[in-house]
């Protein structure tokens, strides 16, 4: 409960801090805010092999939901080189929580009560996510439609070895929001003028694949 409380400290002045080229990132929903927890939590479980906190951020991923989204397509002719990590995904997470209890009774059961195949919250049109990873210096694009005079937001959560850059493009090719810090943890938000399809870009910086997460609100 204390590392839980110390990461949420964690992850509220983070939300409000500016990067390092001066951007705000601003303050996010309360879904992209709880996937934000799970990462951090997921960082604070590997860090310490607690598998209590991999349980929790496992629980709030499945919690959160979102329906999978594809890229379109990966292009850069970067080296297929694999890094350290992977993406932290609910059944990943709970792989490796098993893992770190070592048979402890309580640990397995509490694994075990987190419905890794439950129902998703997000219905059609609305919450969405992928785990996937972008290949060294190369780009992954996905095609998102947001509606019109609503929030729109998108949060990339990478696996530390690269850094991570988003973009986002309207219908008309013009860039409307962008994260271009130096890690691969990447929020933008924005509110559409219209309801239409939005070009979201992930570009790896770096010379590894980087496996990230990204989520919409």
């Amino acid at each position: 409960m204390i590392a839980a409380m110390g990461l949420m400290a964690f992850t509220a002045n983070a939300q409000n801090a500016m990067d390092d080229k001066g951007k705000t990132t601003g303050q996010p929903s309360d879904g992209i805010a709880q996937v934000q927890l799970a990462n951090q939590l997921a960082q604070y479980g590997y860090d310490n092999s607690s598998a209590s906190a991999l349980i929790e951020a496992a629980a709030i991923l499945v919690e959160v939901g979102g329906q999978d989204l594809q890229a379109e397509y990966t292009r850069g002719d970067g080296a297929d080189i694999t890094g350290e990590r992977t993406a932290v995904t609910p059944a990943q997470l709970i792989a490796d929580a098993k893992r770190f209890a070592e048979g402890d009774k309580t640990l397995l059961a509490m694994a075990d009560k987190v419905k890794l195949n439950g129902t998703s919250r997000g219905a059609v049109g609305g919450p969405k996510r992928s785990s996937t990873y972008v290949l060294a210096n190369s780009t992954d694009v996905f095609t998102i439609r947001f509606r019109g005079d609503e929030l729109a937001e998108i949060f990339v959560s990478g696996d530390g070895d690269t850094d991570l850059d988003l973009y986002v493009y309207d219908e008309n090719n013009n860039l409307i929001e962008s994260d271009v810090d130096y890690t691969d943890q990447c929020y933008v938000s924005w509110t559409p003028a219209w309801t239409g399809p939005f070009k979201v870009k992930v570009v790896n910086r770096g010379r590894v694949r980087n496996y990230y997460t990204i989520w919409t609100n």
